[in-house]
């Protein structure tokens, strides 16, 4: 039995009121099971691509949630790029909160993809190796459901188990050879000649003086 959160409890039920808003999940650490007390909250907001998210009154709801209403602030949609979407990082009660949105759609088809085996890397920024798709797909199977009257995460959880064993082959294949490649050079640095990383070293401090560097 899930233990009652009295910040989920305030929360929960004023974002599922804003227009748009089909689902709110708990992901992370939170809903894994892995947070420590300090851990922050991550919200996901899920919407239909067709209805779309009213943005402004997102930012109304979280304005009488936070500690600071001045410092409210949520992005429009795809203002975080097209696999982090958008959201806002608030505070709530002393706790870090962050609003994450999520498109039903799109989440489906990613979720159907990797079901066949297909995952995509992308540019996305904050996430220096890319983001890889089938996060997505993850992030459903582990979330903790808050508010789902139409039961659309609770299908969409039912899509992702058992774990199918053609997402395994293909992540495999797509990430191992570049796990192999990782380990290899740090062999290749662990066993580098320490004079010959002094020069490079020295070199690089002379080039840095020619371009008038600091």
């Amino acid at each position: 039995m899930e233990t009652p959160d009295p910040l989920l409890e305030r929360v929960s039920p004023v974002l599922a009121a804003v227009p748009g808003v089909v689902a709110v999940v708990l992901g992370g650490s939170r809903a894994s099971g892995a947070a420590h007390s300090s851990s922050d909250y991550d919200l996901g907001l899920y919407f239909r691509e067709d209805a779309g998210l009213e943005v402004g009154r997102l930012l109304e709801a979280a304005k009488g949630l936070v500690d600071d209403p001045s410092a409210a602030a949520v992005t429009e949609v795809g203002g975080w790029g097209p696999w982090i979407v958008g959201g806002g990082w608030q505070s709530i009660a002393g706790r870090k909160v962050d609003l994450l949105y999520r498109p039903i759609e799109p989440v489906e088809t990613v979720i159907r993809d990797g079901r066949d085996g297909r995952v995509v890397m992308d540019y996305q920024a904050g996430h220096p190796h890319g983001f890889c798709s089938a996060i997505w797909m993850g992030e459903v199977a582990v979330c903790r459901v808050l508010h789902d009257l139409q039961g659309v995460i609770a299908g969409l959880k039912a899509m992702t188990a058992p774990y199918p064993d053609r997402l395994r082959e293909a992540l495999a294949r797509r990430f191992q050879w570049e796990a192999l490649l990782s380990i290899e050079n740090a062999a290749s640095l662990k066993f580098s000649s320490p004079s010959t990383d002094a020069t490079s070293s020295t070199r690089r401090a002379r080039s840095k003086q020619r371009r008038g560097c600091r």
